[in-house]
C-alpha cells in the first residue's frame, strides 16, 4: 500500500471528550435512534455494529459526540471509503493474486485482538491531565502489533535459520563479538499498550526487518498464521514509519532516530533505494540536531528506555556508511564530508572489521567529491591516491581473511554464519569500490590506453572478485530482502566485465583476457541463475529484471560471428540519422532508463560511408578494424554539447548477435517506448531524452514500479565520465 509521506497530525486524539452515559449503555447514536439493538458480530472484525455496516453509517458509540467520525478522519491517513490507514490494506503480491477476490486482511485476525468499536481505539482515563501526551497513539500501534501466537510461530519456525541484526545500527563490532546478538526469542518481549509509541514502533520495525530475513521455504511452513509473514512485514513498517518516523512531533529521543534508522535500511533492504536515502537523510539531519556530528561528543537527546544501550559515534558512522554507499549506486552527492571517523584513535580502539569499514566511509567519500566535480586532469592523480589508500586499508588485515569464508547451510552456529556473512559482504563492497573508482578509466581512447591499463586490469579483477563472492552468497542465501544491495554490486560488476571483454578484443593476438573469457562468461551466467531463482523464490522484481538484462548482454557472444556492437544513447528526439546508417539494426538490445534516456547495445553492419572513412579511425591493433564496438561521448556528462564534433572513439572488434532484444526492465510497468531516430556515430550519449508523458515513476519510487532506481543511469554517467578528454 503506498502511504503519503506526511506525518498525520496527532491533536485529533484530545479533540474527543467523552460524555457521561449510563451503566450498561453500549449502544451508537445511529442503533439508538432507531431504537434497535446494538449488534456485533463475533465473526467480523470491525469496528462497525452490524446495522451500521449494512446501513453504511457511522458507527459513533454514546460515550463520544456523534460528530466523532470527523475526529477518527483525522487519524492517520484514510482510504477510499475514509477508514483509518492501519496499514491493512494493501495491493496483493505477484505471489498472492489469483483469479479469485481476495479476502481481506482484517477478516481473518482474531477477533479478541482487535478493537471492535472506535472508542477503543482511543480509551482513556478521566483525568486527563495526568495522561501522557501520547498514549492514545500507542494504543492505537499496541492493537496493530501480530498477536503472540503469531509472533511465537515465527519465531520457533526461524530459531534455526537467523537472528537479528538491527543491533548493528547502535552497538559497536566489539561488544556484539563478546555479547552475541540477539536471538529471535527476544522479540516475544511486546511492549506494553502505555508505553510510548516510539518503543511500539521500533518493535514494529525490528520485528519488520526480522521477517525480512525469513528464508522463503518458511513462509509456507509456518502455519497457523492469521496473515501471511509478507503482509504482516509490510503492515508493521507502514504503519510504524507512517505515525511515527515521519512524525517529527516524536524527534527528540535516541529511540526516534534509531527507528528513522530502521526504517532506511527496511527500504533498502526490499530494493527502495531512493526512499532509503530520504530516510538516510532524515536520519543525519536528526543526529546532527542531537549533536552526533560534533567532535567533543557534546549529544543532546534524551532516551525513553533506560535498559537500551547506544553508541553515538555508531549511529553516526552507521548513518553516514549507508548515505554515501546509496549515493554511490544513484550518483547522488555526499550529504556529509567528514573524514574524522577514520582518526588514528577510533581505529586503535575497534577491531578489524570496524577498521575497515570507517577506511572505506573515508574512501567512498573522496570517491563521491571525485564524481562530483567537474572532469579534468587531476582526476587519474586523486584516482591513485585513492587506490592507495584502499591498499592500505585491505593490507590492515591478515591475507586470510581475505579468502571467501564458506557458508555452510547445515552449521548450527547462528552466530558464526552471520559474521561469516558480514565479512563476505564487506569483501563484496571492498571490492564494488575498486570498481567504482576505476570505472571511468575502464574504457579509453587508444591513445591514452598505456596510462589506463591499469584501472582496466583493477576493474576487471575486482569484478570477478564481487561475482565470485556473489555466487558464494546466493547458493548460500536465497532471501531476496537479505544483503539486497549486494544484487546491485554483481549487477554492475557484470556488466563492467562484459564491456572489458569486449573492450579487450581490440588488442587482437595480444589480448590478456582471451584465456578468462569463457570462465568469466560462466561465472556470468551462474550470476544469472541465481537472480532468476531467487525471483522464482521471492516473487522479486529487481532479481528478475537483472536476470532478463544479463541474458540479453549474454547474447552478445563474443566467440561466434563477426558484426560490430555498438553501445550509445537512442533516445533524444531532434537528432537524425547520418552517415547512411540503418534505423534499426539487424540485432539489438535496447534497455530504457527513466530520466536518462535510452542505452543500445546493437550488432550493426558496416556502411559504405563508414567505409570511406575508416581511416579516420584512430588504429587498432585488430586486423579488422571494421568489427568493432565504439563508445564515444556526443556530450559532456552535463549533459551540455559537446564543442568537439569528432569525438574520440574508443574502438574495438566484437561479434555477433544471435537475436534482437528490446529490454525495459527498469521501466517494466509501462508501455514500451519506440524511438524513431539514432545517432549516426556508434557511441553512447549522456543527453537526457525528453521526458515520456505519464511514462516515469515517481523519483522516489518504490522497487515494484522502478526495479535498477537509477542503479544503472550512474553506472554508464561513470563509465562515461573521462571518455573522449584529454586525461
Amino acid at each position: 500500500m503506498s502511504v503519503p509521506h506526511v506525518a498525520p497530525s496527532h491533536d485529533a486524539y484530545g479533540q474527543a471528550k467523552r460524555r457521561k452515559v449510563r451503566k450498561g449503555t453500549h449502544s451508537c447514536w445511529e442503533c439508538k435512534r432507531r431504537k434497535m439493538k446494538c449488534r456485533f458480530d463475533p465473526r467480523i472484525v470491525s469496528a462497525s455494529c452490524n446495522g451500521c455496516r449494512r446501513r453504511g453509517s457511522p458507527c459513533i458509540s454514546q460515550e463520544f459526540p456523534e460528530d466523532f467520525e470527523n475526529v477518527l478522519m483525522s487519524i492517520g491517513s484514510t482510504s477510499s471509503d475514509g477508514t483509518p490507514f492501519d496499514g491493512r490494506t494493501r495491493a496483493a503480491m505477484p505471489s498472492e493474486r489469483t483469479d479469485r477476490i481476495l479476502t481481506s486482511v482484517s477478516t481473518i485476525m482474531e477477533p479478541s485482538r482487535y478493537p471492535r468499536s472506535p472508542e477503543q481505539y482511543l480509551t482513556t482515563t478521566r483525568n486527563d491531565t495526568s495522561q501522557r501526551k501520547y498514549e492514545r497513539l500507542s494504543r492505537f500501534l499496541h492493537v496493530l502489533l501480530p498477536s503472540r501466537e503469531d509472533t511465537e510461530s515465527i519465531c520457533k519456525a526461524s530459531r534455526h535459520s537467523s537472528i537479528l541484526s538491527h543491533e548493528l545500527l547502535t552497538t559497536p563490532y566489539t561488544t556484539l563479538y563478546q555479547n552475541g546478538l540477539q536471538t529471535p526469542e527476544s522479540l516475544l518481549m511486546t511492549p506494553q499498550p502505555n508505553m510510548d509509541p516510539v518503543l511500539i514502533a521500533r518493535h514494529m520495525l525490528q520485528l519488520a526487518l526480522f521477517l525480512q530475513h525469513l528464508p522463503p521455504d518458511l513462509h509456507k511452513e509456518i502455519k497457523g498464521l492469521s496473515e501471511p509473514p509478507r503482509v504482516i512485514m509490510e503492515r508493521l513498517a507502514d504503519v510504524a514509519i507512517y505515525h511515527v518516523t515521519t512524525n517529527e512531533a516524536l524527534i527528540g529521543s535516541i529511540e526516534s532516530l534509531e527507528c528513522i534508522m530502521l526504517e532506511s535500511l527496511y527500504q533498502v533492504n526490499i530494493g527502495n533505494l531512493r526512499r532509503s536515502w530520504v530516510a538516510g537523510r532524515r536520519a543525519m539531519s536528526v543526529a546532527r540536531l542531537m549533536g552526533f556530528h560534533r567532535p567533543d561528543n557534546q549529544t543532546l537527546y534524551k532516551a525513553l528506555d533506560p535498559k537500551t544501550k547506544y553508541d553515538p559515534q555508531i549511529m553516526w558512522l552507521r548513518i553516514i556508511i549507508l548515505d554515501r554507499q546509496i549515493c554511490l549506486l544513484l550518483g547522488l552527492p555526499d550529504g556529509c564530508t567528514d573524514h574524522r571517523m577514520a582518526s588514528e584513535t577510533r581505529l586503535a580502539n575497534d577491531c578489524p572489521m570496524g577498521r575497515l569499514e570507517q577506511l572505506h566511509c573515508v574512501a567512498m567519500s573522496r570517491i563521491l567529491e571525485r564524481n562530483a566535480s567537474k572532469p579534468s586532469g587531476r582526476d587519474l592523480a586523486v584516482t591513485r591516491a585513492i587506490d592507495l589508500e584502499l591498499q592500505k586499508a585491505a593490507g590492515s588485515l591478515p591475507s586470510k581473511w581475505w579468502l571467501a569464508p564458506k557458508l555452510d547451510s547445515v552449521s548450527t552456529d547462528l552466530q558464526a554464519v552471520f559474521w561469516d556473512t558480514r565479512r563476505l559482504v564487506l569483501q563484496i563492497c571492498h571490492y564494488n569500490l575498486l570498481n567504482q573508482l576505476h570505472l571511468p578509466y575502464m574504457l579509453r581512447p587508444s591513445s591514452a590506453e598505456s596510462k589506463n591499463e591499469y584501472s582496466r586490469i583493477t576493474c576487471v579483477n575486482a569484478s570477478r572478485e564481487v561475482l565470485s563472492r556473489y555466487n558464494s552468497l546466493r547458493s548460500f542465501n536465497r532471501i531476496a530482502y537479505s544483503c539486497r544491495t549486494v544484487d546491485f554490486l554483481a549487477l554492475m560488476a557484470a556488466m563492467a566485465l562484459l564491456l572489458a571483454h569486449m573492450d579487450s578484443h581490440r588488442d587482437g593476438a595480444d589480448n590478456l583476457l582471451a584465456n578468462q573469457y569463457l570462465g568469466d562468461r560462466g561465472m556470468i551466467e551462474q550470476v544469472q541463475e541465481h537472480m532468476s531463482e531467487i525471483n522464482r523464490l521471492n516473487s522479486d522484481e529487481l532479481s528478475a529484471q537483472s536476470a532478463d538484462l544479463l541474458k540479453a548482454l549474454l547474447e552478445i557472444d563474443l566467440e561466434k560471428g563477426d558484426g560490430r556492437v555498438s553501445v550509445r544513447e537512442a533516445g533524444s528526439e531532434g537528432l537524425l540519422p547520418q552517415d547512411g546508417m540503418a534505423l534499426e539494426e539487424e540485432s539489438m538490445v535496447r534497455v530504457h532508463i527513466p530520466y536518462f534516456g535510452i542505452i543500445r547495445i546493437a550488432r550493426e553492419g558496416p556502411t559504405k560511408q563508414q567505409t570511406m572513412h575508416r581511416d579516420a579511425l584512430p588504429p587498432v591493433t585488430s586486423s579488422n578494424s571494421e568489427h568493432q564496438l565504439r563508445l564515444s561521448s556526443l556530450t559532456h556528462p552535463s549533459g551540455s554539447p559537446s564543442t568537439n564534433n569528432t569525438p574520440n572513439p574508443i574502438s574495438f572488434p566484437v561479434a555477433n548477435t544471435a537475436a534482437s532484444h528490446e529490454f525495459t526492465a527498469p521501466f517494466a510497468h509501462q508501455p514500451q517506448q519506440q524511438c524513431p531516430n539514432t545517432f549516426s556515430d556508434p557511441g553512447l550519449s549522456l543527453t537526457p531524452s525528453p521526458l515520456m508523458q505519464g511514462g516515469y515513476p515517481e523519483v522516489a519510487g518504490g522497487g515494484e514500479d522502478w526495479a535498477f532506481q537509477g542503479v544503472d543511469m550512474a553506472f554508464f554517467e561513470s563509465i562515461m565520465r573521462n571518455v573522449g578528454g584529454d586525461v
